[in-house]
């Protein structure tokens, strides 16, 4: 017999996520169940087709609620692109990491260095320190948009 557990260390990225029992308003756990006669069916779904949402739910949900759902789903795709571009920084600092490195291998490697050198690896120093500056500037900008 075995003893399964859920161990997932995993934060959820949204409400209603599987594999979380989580008590968030925003989680649409209600059913709401509406008998309509064939002809109300078909106008409703006649005026679906003419919009451009994906599902026949979200319509419904358009409908009954002036629209004000969608500041549900948009608070999602905001939280969705602030990761994408959060990845997109981490992967900029990343490379600069990599310059310096690079610089403390250079300067660890040699013992006697000509003034022109020191000045080059100066100067690769302080344009990688600029370059993680900026990205850190226009990371917390755009955050606090």
């Amino acid at each position: 017999m075995s003893n399964i557990k859920n161990v997932s260390s995993e934060i959820k990225l949204h409400p209603g996520q599987a594999g979380s029992d989580d008590d968030s308003r925003l989680k649409r756990t209600k059913v709401l169940e509406v008998n309509l006669s064939p002809f109300e069916y078909d106008n409703l779904k006649d005026k679906w087709r003419e919009t451009n949402f994906n599902s026949m739910a979200k319509f419904a949900r358009y409908k009954l609620f002036g629209g004000t759902e969608h500041r549900i789903d948009l608070h999602f795709e905001q939280k969705r692109d602030d990761r994408i571009l959060a990845a997109q920084y981490l992967s900029e600092l990343n490379r600069q990491g990599k310059n310096l490195n690079q610089i403390a291998k250079q300067l660890n490697l040699k013992t006697d260095f000509t003034k022109q050198e020191v000045q080059l690896a100066l100067k690769d120093l302080n344009k990688a320190l600029k370059s993680i500056e900026e990205i850190k500037e226009e990371f917390f900008n755009h955050k606090n948009k």
